[in-house]
């Protein structure tokens, strides 16, 4: 008689079992084994069957079973990471840190708990210690294939695109089809504007996960990006049977049918959605956000107020509110604040770059009362230079407090009349400056930079050579994938073969006569230091671009060109090369 000597699988086995198959997706195996398990109160059992309700989303009965078992068995450090995820779902986030810390205190070794220690401490907004502790776990297991792509989205986020390609790539030697990383992947091809390849890899990852809410919302951007309109909102429609209350979705359905032509029909279809769901404010917010995508900023800030008033914890509303009434040109009341004490001042890691250089100003009035010691990411550290010697660059110093950028904006006393006081305040490096000023003296004046976007909704490089006149000389400062456009233009001078750094492209453009393009880093540094310039913006342009009497007034250098019909330009590149002309014949007439 043959005999194996194999024991029946205990309970445990089942439970460990169940765990791998919950955090591989297969859900209801998992319930299967989970229902065999004898009915016991042990901290073991009671954890996996609420991690299986956290996967299925089932997120109030989660934290009510681990609420009460977490409070019987208070030192085991699975229920205690599961009470800290589940408080993370609900978006309490102080204690979802509270309790994931205490799970890694209970388990120094375990790296899982690690990992969603970092994830909470990111989505709270502290990203530079999400960063370093997921970074250790990829020192300390650098074959982890989640570690990896969470370093990897953390970067993505903070905009350090390279080592972010360089986590997501290793995450997919280790695990080849990973779903999440190839989306993420995606959205980092994107940002970097290669839109093919984007939504080749978006393909991928819904080929391996084809139910997945995030990958088939990704997958109707990265189709919008490429103006597959009719495949997008397929996906979208799609995505809405399987999820309708899926916001995001209807947000990409809207602006897809936006892009396409049918704004009123996008905006009745949104609009119906939010009345039949009163008491689901965020639908609102979606509706005051494509409402300010459209342009239509005044209506879009009556709803934003009304949601900031009546929910005045949501701090999403009060944030919309506070952008759209920048974005028509009324600032903000200062707080009383004794400006003496505002001395130290700390970039948010995830700032935009523009928005950067365009709120970088009020470091240069703060600074002229007294010393101002700054904290920010490299990239942002070497902008700093030339500012003015009381900006001094500093590190973190967890002791001591410090005040965000973008505060700033609610300290100063800040109105139309003074916001563009100090205009230049961004310098040249004298080196770089004349090392430019040598490079771009055999060729003839005026000599207008030129920048451009990609993707179907963009301002394209055949756009921009219509806009500018045969007269000048374009000087090229696409540093990216774009500059490969020249091919199909040999005009301009590519400079930006040359640019490696801000201080590089600060140099250059501080050499040029005029700007022309698209919203960009390129046209904020000329703004910041006052070269005249066309900047072309769609209908729902952003805050910095407020204008009265005609001129924007964050950067008065400039001419801002607003879209007629959001996705086209050809109506406006006629309107842009008349306002450029104009600027280049300015100072002959003075």
């Amino acid at each position: 008689m043959l005999t194996t000597g194999m024991p029946a699988p205990t309970r445990q086995d089942r439970l460990r079992t169940a765990q791998e198959f919950i955090a591989s997706g297969r859900l209801e195996e998992a319930e299967a084994l989970l229902e065999e398990v004898v009915a016991t109160n042990d901290p073991d059992t009671l954890n996996a069957k609420a991690t299986l309700a956290l996967a299925r989303h089932r997120t109030e009965l989660a934290f009510e079973q681990l609420a009460e078992a977490a409070s019987g068995y208070p030192d085991h450090a699975g229920l205690a990471t599961n009470l800290g995820i589940a408080h993370e779902m609900l978006g309490r986030l102080d204690e979802a840190v509270t309790c994931l810390k205490r799970a890694a205190g209970l388990a120094p070794r375990n790296q899982e708990i690690k990992l969603a220690l970092a994830h909470a401490l990111e989505s709270r907004g502290d990203v530079a210690e999400a960063r370093a502790i997921t970074e250790a776990v990829v020192q300390d297991e650098p074959g982890n294939p989640r570690a990896l792509l969470q370093l990897g989205t953390i970067d993505l986020a903070l905009r350090h695109y390279s080592s972010a390609e360089t986590a997501l790539l290793r995450a997919l030697e280790v695990a080849p089809n990973d779903p999440d990383t190839l989306r993420n992947l995606s959205v980092l091809l994107l940002d970097r504007g290669n839109f093919d390849e984007a939504l080749n890899v978006a393909e991928r990852a819904h080929l391996r996960a084809p139910l997945d809410i995030a990958g088939l919302s990704h997958l109707a951007y990265c189709r919008a990006a490429k103006g597959l309109w009719a495949e997008a909102e397929t996906t979208c429609r799609r995505l809405l049977a399987y999820a309708p209350m899926h916001l995001g979705a209807r947000e990409i359905l809207a602006r897809v049918m936006i892009a396409a032509g049918e704004e009123d029909r996008a905006i009745a279809e949104l609009t119906q959605f939010v009345r039949a769901r009163k008491t689901l404010p965020s639908a609102a917010l979606a509706l005051a956000s494509i409402l300010q995508f459209v342009g239509r900023f005044d209506e879009a800030l009556k709803l934003a107020s009304h949601l900031a008033r009546t929910r005045p914890n949501d701090e999403s509303a009060k944030a919309l509110e506070a952008t759209l009434e920048l974005t028509l040109g009324r600032f903000p009341t200062p707080k009383p604040v004794d400006l003496a004490q505002v001395r130290r001042i700390v970039v948010p890691p995830t700032t935009d770059a523009l928005e950067f250089i365009v709120l970088v100003r009020h470091l240069r009035r703060l600074s002229s009362q007294q010393n101002v010691h700054v904290v920010a990411e490299p990239r942002y550290q070497a902008l700093l230079t030339g500012l003015a010697e009381q900006i001094i660059p500093d590190e973190p110093r967890p002791q001591l407090s410090a005040t965000p950028l973008q505060a700033l904006l609610g300290i100063l006393p800040t109105n139309a009349g003074n916001v563009a006081d100090g205009i230049p305040y961004l310098r040249p490096e004298a080196k770089l400056f004349a090392g430019w000023r040598d490079a771009l003296a055999t060729f003839a004046r005026p000599l207008v930079g030129i920048v451009w976007e990609g993707g179907a909704l963009g301002l394209s490089m055949e756009q921009i050579a219509a806009a500018v006149p045969r007269s000048v000389t374009p000087v090229s400062l696409m540093t990216d994938v774009q500059r490969h456009d020249m091919k199909r233009w040999n005009r301009p001078i590519d400079a930006g073969a040359h640019i490696e750094c801000p201080a590089e492209l600060i140099a250059a453009v501080a050499n040029l006569d005029a700007v022309v393009g698209p919203d960009s880093f390129a046209i904020h540094v000329a703004g910041a230091l006052g070269v005249p310039g066309v900047v072309f913006v769609p209908r729902g342009y952003p805050w910095y671009w407020a204008q009265a009497g005609g001129k924007p007034l964050w950067y008065p250098s400039f001419e801002v060109v607003v879209q007629e019909r959001h996705g086209d330009w050809a109506g406006v590149i006629d309107e842009g090369r008349r306002r450029l002309e104009a600027l280049l014949r300015a100072p002959m007439i003075d």
